[in-house]
């Protein structure tokens, strides 16, 4: 039952992901089209990013209180509803810049809940000594169906359009939203939930940062990953007009571009898979993130397609060696009850400079061109991780053995416990 319910999770992640690369490419396109301005497509990420930062930070209790698997069935039918609208708008001839914006705001609010959700229900679906390799195993197939998606999205639309693309993407979360309901039911959880008030809603909130306060280590590094996401969230809002105008290419080549990072990220995974725990973590974590700065300054600097695509390889298996190893070291320390709050917050302050990124990214582009975009946005994440290595020490708890850490989170999270039972003692 445990391994149907992994596995089932695992397909859910991969098909949605495979659907998100159509529906991305294709709105990006779309608006470009209709508009031709740079400016648009970052205020086109900005309206996605607002209200994904908002409800990771409110609804992240809802990730914990609710049945995982009926509750990312729900967010992954708001989801098709919103791609749903700019495709059958564009099938009648009426499709409308306000129609993506819509559609783009509607699938940043519900993809602030379904991934922190789904990475919280992973400890639950697989042992706690594997959960390196089992995070490793669906970033790997996440990364798989990214890895065929951008081309295959590319190569639909340099022959059909973007429409179709759009179809496709409904397509996939029609059949994530049959296997979320289809799940074996999880093991219940046994952390007793105070009775919904706005006291106990935000007393859970505030929860979700506990975890940090009690590992500064980790909030500093999410802090130094949180600027690289800034500057690779302007990288990549800008494809379009980096593919049409500086590489001179289609949407084809942009497609391509996206699957080598994918199968960059994928070869990462699977030398991670093979090497197991690192237990120099802060290392691995860090020259990860200086990596992705170096490997996309050089992108900007040769302005080739062949060296575009050398970059976007190497960057995707950067990312993976820091993704599996913050997914590991949340996975193991987090309490299972905190699992969907803390991941909501780690998944805030990842993403917390995002839309900054995306509309001053898009105010550059159109001001200076994108090269120049490039080469500062990239240069940013290389000076702030070596600074972070050079000057918090602290970062070296991460390292070695954790086993005391997880003893002492584990035991100053049982007051918690004890005051939501109280609470409820109380209401009652």
């Amino acid at each position: 039952m445990k391994r149907r319910s992994y596995y089932g999770l695992l397909a859910t992640i991969a098909m949605s992901g495979f659907g998100d690369t159509f529906g991305l490419l294709a709105m990006e396109w779309l608006a470009y089209e209709l508009t031709g301005s740079k400016l648009v497509m970052g205020a086109l990420a900005l309206c996605s990013g607002i209200p994904e930062l908002a409800l990771r930070l409110l609804g992240s209790p809802l990730a914990d209180r609710l049945p995982r698997g009926k509750f990312m069935a729900g967010l992954a039918t708001v989801r098709l509803i919103a791609i749903v609208l700019p495709f059958a708008a564009g099938l009648a001839g009426q499709l409308q810049l306000w129609h993506l914006f819509l559609a783009a705001g509607l699938s940043g609010s519900c993809a602030a809940m379904f991934m922190p959700t789904a990475i919280a229900a992973v400890p639950e679906v697989a042992d706690k000594g594997k959960l390196v390799r089992a995070f490793a195993v669906i970033d790997g197939c996440r990364n798989a169906a990214v890895l065929l998606g951008p081309a295959l999205a590319g190569a639909v639309i340099a022959a059909s359009g973007a429409l179709p693309a759009l179809g496709i993407n409904a397509v996939c979360y029609a059949a994530a939203i049959v296997t979320l309901l289809y799940l074996p039911k999880m093991k219940p959880r046994t952390h007793d939930f105070a009775p919904i008030s706005i006291t106990a809603y935000v007393r859970e909130i505030t929860e979700g940062f506990s975890f940090y306060k009690q590992v500064p280590a980790m909030l500093a590094i999410m802090g130094t990953v949180s600027i690289s996401n800034m500057c690779s969230i302007a990288i990549w809002t800008m494809m379009v007009p980096y593919v049409r105008e500086v590489l001179h290419r289609d949407a084809a080549a942009m497609g391509t571009l996206t699957t080598a990072s994918a199968f960059g990220t994928l070869c990462g995974l699977a030398i991670i898979s093979l090497l197991g725990e690192i237990k120099q973590r802060r290392t691995v974590m860090l020259c990860s993130l200086a990596s992705i700065g170096l490997f996309h300054t050089i992108q900007g600097l040769a302005q080739s397609y062949p060296v575009a695509l050398a970059c976007f390889f190497a960057a995707g298996a950067a990312v993976a060696f820091f993704g599996s190893h913050s997914s590991s070291l949340h996975g193991k320390l987090v309490p299972e009850h905190l699992q969907g709050r803390v991941n909501s917050i780690r998944f805030l302050i990842g993403g917390a400079l995002q839309p900054v990124g995306a509309f001053v990214g898009g105010a550059i582009a159109q001001q200076y061109g994108v090269g120049t975009l490039i080469l500062g946005a990239s240069l940013l994440p290389l000076i702030s991780s070596c600074a972070a290595a050079l000057f918090i020490p602290g970062l070296k708890a991460l390292n070695g053995d954790l086993s005391d850490l997880e003893a002492k989170i584990q035991f100053q999270a049982r007051p918690h416990v004890a005051m939501n039972q109280n609470q409820i003692s109380t209401d009652n």
